[in-house]
């Protein structure tokens, strides 16, 4: 395994709960020239969203355990709302008992908000036990780039936004119905 000691050490810490200091576009800029082809091209399949193509053990580990959270929040609000969720599960390798426990813990919480707050404190726990298995190598490295990517999510999710993108949706149902003939919303 190379050592990325001075690359992980240089690393500053993330929160779920504040903006990060950089993109992961950025990132990947700064990791380039560091490390190796191979891995450098394993953070480019991370960053993508393609981890399960990935040769890294982290890599085919972290897809699976997104897979996870993701195939056991389907059941439950499959269940919630009396539709099979067979169909929108995704196969993968591993499995991990704590994580059905901490999605089920999240699916709990009061709002929606607070429920996928909730599953991605899971993604960052789990990706921040992964790094364990080399903390100054390639894992930390794309455990890192998760959890960078996850920051961002959240530092993107702006109330001014939301509200620019409910509007957005709400004039283009208004549109839609008056094209079709039905009545104003207004």
């Amino acid at each position: 395994m190379a050592g990325y000691h001075y690359l992980v050490s240089s690393l500053p810490a993330l929160s779920l709960e504040a903006p990060p200091p950089f993109s992961p576009e950025e990132f990947r800029f700064k990791c380039q020239g560091v490390l190796s082809g191979a891995d450098l091209a394993e953070l480019d399949l991370v960053l993508a969203g393609r981890a399960a193509e990935g040769h890294a053990a982290f890599s085919r580990a972290w897809a699976g355990g997104d897979a996870q959270i993701r195939n056991t929040a389907a059941k439950a609000r499959g269940a919630k709302l009396g539709v099979e969720a067979k169909p929108f599960l995704k196969s993968h390798p591993g499995y991990a008992v704590w994580l059905d426990k901490e999605v089920g813990d999240a699916l709990a919480k009061a709002s929606p908000l607070a429920r996928e707050m909730g599953l991605d404190r899971t993604r960052w726990k789990f990706v921040e036990e992964l790094a364990l298995a080399d903390a100054s190598g390639l894992p930390a490295v794309l455990a890192f780039a998760v959890k960078l990517m996850l920051a961002a999510r959240w530092s993107a999710m702006q109330e001014e936004a939301g509200r620019e993108r409910l509007e957005q949706l709400v004039s283009q149902l208004e549109e839609n119905a008056a094209q079709s003939g039905a009545a104003s919303f207004k």
